[in-house]
């Protein structure tokens, strides 16, 4: 009796699929929509509050110190986007990308703002905003990420174990 078609992976071809998916349309636009909203996060910050505004929320909410709702939000929001990429099979790279967007633009809306140093004013630059926004992606993009992916993945797991289960588990030999 079999128990249905088995097929085996080789290692790689399963990380490949962790990775970047089993859903390329999928995975690409996600990267895609990563960009867009990189950029719209700069755009909205830089216009609105300023990045070091919403970096002191961010750290004022984690310490305990004062607690900023909107905050609260985005992380929501952004574990729900993180999950809905991965339930969509777009893999954790994509995912990442998405989500780590954000934070991202957060730091890249640094760009041209002055900071004292001493009795210095300094320039932020494109290389230093870079960086800041790296920092913040993966400082706060990477865990609400793999929360959301895990959250996502096991949404479609359970999704997919209630689909289909109508007919017999186990199909006969045809011998």
């Amino acid at each position: 009796m079999s128990l249905g078609r088995v097929t085996r992976h080789p290692l790689a071809a399963r990380v490949r699929t962790i990775l970047v998916g089993r859903r390329p349309t999928v995975s690409l636009a996600a990267v895609i929509l990563a960009a867009v909203f990189a950029l719209a996060t700069a755009a909205g910050v830089g216009m609105t509050a300023g990045s070091d505004r919403v970096a002191d929320a961010a750290v004022e909410t984690w310490r305990g110190a004062t607690l900023h709702y909107e905050v609260i939000g985005a992380a929501c929001l952004l574990v729900g986007v993180a999950a809905l990429s991965a339930a969509l099979k777009a893999g954790f790279v994509p995912t990442f990308a998405l989500v780590a967007s954000v934070p991202f633009g957060v730091g890249l809306a640094r760009y041209g703002t002055e900071y004292a140093v001493g009795n210095v004013t300094q320039i932020v630059s494109v290389p230093e905003a870079i960086a800041d926004g790296t920092g913040a992606a993966l400082v706060i993009g990477l865990p609400i990420a793999v929360l959301g992916f895990l959250v996502g993945t096991g949404v479609r797991r359970v999704v997919g174990s209630t689909r289909g289960n109508s007919g017999p588990p186990l199909r006969p030999d045809r011998n």
